[in-house]
């Protein structure tokens, strides 16, 4: 038993002194450590491992405790860099030899409050939103006042008196159909890493662009312009109507990389839908040498739907910044699109006096498509987490379907029940819509 503890006592001893060479030597591939002024020693370089002697407290950077005849304390005012964002965490030290051990600066992790807090000490949601100045997610928020421009310029009614062959000059036609302002939402969230590299989630909605164009009561004044609508030929009217609305929406998802200071390039993915409708009336005397006249209506409406998918690449630049807080940014974004695209027809008139005939008919098919966008946004910061953004807003849109281009590819007579009914499907229109933003961003 004696000679089993003696043994036993042996190999705790040996234990013992590995223990006190491990606490002061550097168990890596043998780095030696240089002696400083002050007795502490650092890494200078690698070699083979060595027993060193333990550093000092002043080599640590404290000073020693003063004793009553070692003179006057000699206060050292802290030099550490204090971090903006007061939730970072894992500070840094840098010994530069005289014992000074300088902060380098806080270095954020994923948690975003102090190592040392537990997990019942973290910051309120309210504090993090005041005090992180160093913004991760954005989010935006703006109302949208937008026009669009008026489709082709195809004549629609023209005069019946001025020439021999039966119509004159255009009495109206699509070119005239103007809009009224539409108004909608835009919501935009963006995800910044370290790097400045974001992801982006935009979407956006208006309605209802309007337009409304009536030619003045005329006897038997105005007439369908050849070739027709839906195959409908030249027939004397009172008075024509043209009504015409719009509207559209927007959804992308994009990856933003900054290649510059001062640019950033994107790439990624967009849904867009743009519908409209329209409806053309017009009125006449079904029989003009009655003392009583008969009236009856033709009604033309056709209602077209496109759908675009595509892929789209773009850049934000920094065109004004003087660093006095207003800033002015350009938006510059295009992609390629397919178009999955629908048009209805339909023909409504009267047969006798409170009687209605109507005869439709549907195509869709699918086409390429263009989509552009410009940008301009001015910021100007209200607080450290808050701005107010203000700007221009313009879209490019082509291959679409358009109302006003089908009129003349359909045939929809009023022959009654039997008659010819053929569709087709025209995506040659192409639109505009362009207006103002106004909103506020917010960072946290």
């Amino acid at each position: 038993m004696m000679r089993k503890q003696a043994r036993i006592g042996g190999w705790m001893a040996a234990m013992s002194v590995a223990a006190t060479a491990a606490m002061t030597v550097v168990p890596a591939a043998g780095q030696d450590w240089g002696a400083d002024e002050d007795g502490s020693r650092a890494v200078v370089a690698d070699g083979g491992v060595e027993l060193i002697d333990p550093p000092s407290p002043e080599g640590l950077g404290f000073s020693p405790t003063p004793s009553n005849d070692s003179g006057p304390i000699v206060e050292r005012e802290s030099s550490a860099v204090v971090s903006s964002g007061p939730y970072d965490s894992s500070a840094a030290v840098v010994d530069e030899g005289d014992g000074s051990g300088d902060w380098t600066g806080w270095v954020a992790d994923a948690c975003r409050y102090p190592r040392d807090q537990g997990p019942f000490e973290q910051p309120g949601l309210l504090q993090v939103l005041h005090d992180n100045k160093c913004a991760t997610w954005t989010f935006r928020s703006d109302a949208l006042i937008l026009w669009r421009n008026s489709p082709n310029d195809i004549p629609l009614y023209s005069y019946t008196a001025a020439t021999p062959n039966g119509y004159g000059a255009t009495a109206l036609s699509a070119g005239q159909l103007e809009s009224t302002p539409a108004a909608g939402p835009r919501f935009s969230i963006y995800r910044t890493d370290d790097c400045q590299n974001a992801w982006e989630t935009t979407w956006f909605n208006a309605a209802n662009f309007r337009s409304q164009e009536a030619t003045l009561p005329t006897i038997n004044g105005y007439g369908i312009t050849p070739p027709g609508i839906y195959g409908n030929a030249f027939t004397p009217v009172d008075t024509a109507t043209a009504d015409l609305s719009a509207s559209i929406w927007s959804f992308e998802f994009n990856r933003w990389a900054r290649v510059r200071p001062n640019i950033a390039l994107m790439q990624g993915f967009r849904m867009l839908g743009w519908g409209e409708n329209l409806t053309l009336a017009d009125h006449y005397q079904i029989d003009p040498t009655n003392p009583s006249p008969i009236y009856g209506q033709d009604i033309f409406g056709n209602q077209t739907y496109n759908s675009l998918y595509g892929y789209q690449i773009g850049t934000d630049i920094r065109l004004w910044d003087r660093g006095q807080g207003f800033r002015v940014d350009g938006l510059l974004k295009g992609g390629a699109y397919y178009n999955n695209a629908v048009q209805n027809s339909a023909y409504t008139y009267e047969v006798a006096p409170g009687e209605w005939q109507t005869a439709n008919v549907r195509a869709a098919g699918g086409a390429a498509a263009f989509v552009g966008e410009v940008g301009l946004t001015g910021t100007l910061p209200i607080t450290c987490n808050l701005s107010l953004r203000v700007g221009y807003l313009g879209l490019w849109l082509q291959g679409l379907a358009q109302p006003t281009n089908q009129l003349r590819g359909q045939t929809l007579s009023s022959g009654g029940p039997g008659s010819p009914v053929l569709g087709s499907l025209n995506t040659a229109g192409s639109t505009v819509v362009q207006g103002v933003s106004l909103g506020l961003e917010g960072r946290w």
